[in-house]
């Protein structure tokens, strides 16, 4: 059977045809694509780094080089494993790009720097590499927070249970949201987590985070963690 169209017809189908791609283009166009997913690539980022020491223990021990030392290592147990890294830093140095020489506008800015980091590059994961410290010597053990979203919390578990299985120092801490307030997170739909590899405030873990043995097992701990999440088999 054949169907006939009048012109009308032909001419109804084309407006209809026009309405439809015009609606299309005025909901696409202007709005930001998501980045794109590298499933072989993961963000390392050393937390703090230049003017920023992060925790200071009363020893005069500096968080930021501790955090640049176990974030190195991890780069290189992941490379072995065939996986790209990204580092946010290399070096003891700030990420900011200002030029105000505000302490207060370089950090905001430095942060700004990270956020984009993790925003922007569509990595598998951004990992951040920090120690904790508290009033009270009595507390120890690392605990993995995670961004707000289901795959940073799959990844924190994965990454604290290796943590304690590997480190065995007795820890029971469990993986926890990443505080609202913090803002390279906020909002972000990455998979992102933070690493508090111990607590500057606790005498013997102090002494062990500056051991580079013991900074080598907390490295393969986070891989063996990461590693878990990428279902990547050795």
């Amino acid at each position: 059977m054949f169907v006939i169209f009048k012109k009308t017809n032909i001419l109804l189908v084309i407006l209809v045809f026009l309405i439809a791609w015009m609606t299309y283009v005025s909901f696409t166009v202007g709005v930001p694509a998501s980045a794109p997913v590298l499933p072989d690539t993961i963000i390392i980022d050393p937390g703090h780094g230049g003017l920023d020491s992060g925790a200071v223990s009363k020893t005069g021990v500096e968080e930021k080089n501790i955090n640049l030392a176990i974030g190195l290592l991890l780069r290189e147990i992941a490379q072995q494993n065939g996986i790209n890294v990204i580092m946010t830093r290399t070096e003891d140095i700030s990420l900011h790009t200002t030029e105000s020489a505000k302490i207060r506008v370089q950090k905001r800015s430095d942060l700004e720097v990270r956020k984009r980091m993790l925003n922007e590059t569509g990595a598998a994961a951004y990992i951040s590499i920090h120690i904790n410290k508290f009033e009270q010597s009595k507390y120890r053990g690392a605990q993995v927070f995670y961004a707000n979203n289901d795959k940073s919390k799959q990844l924190a578990t994965l990454i604290q249970k290796s943590l304690i299985e590997g480190i065995a120092d007795g820890n029971t801490r469990e993986a926890k949201t990443i505080p609202t307030g913090a803002y390279i997170y906020k909002g972000t739909k990455q998979t992102a987590v933070i690493v508090e590899c111990g607590f500057l405030s606790n005498p013997d873990e102090e002494l062990l985070l500056q051991q580079e043995e013991y900074q080598k097992r907390v490295a393969a701990c986070i891989w063996n963690g990461v590693k878990n999440y990428m279902g990547i088999n050795e």
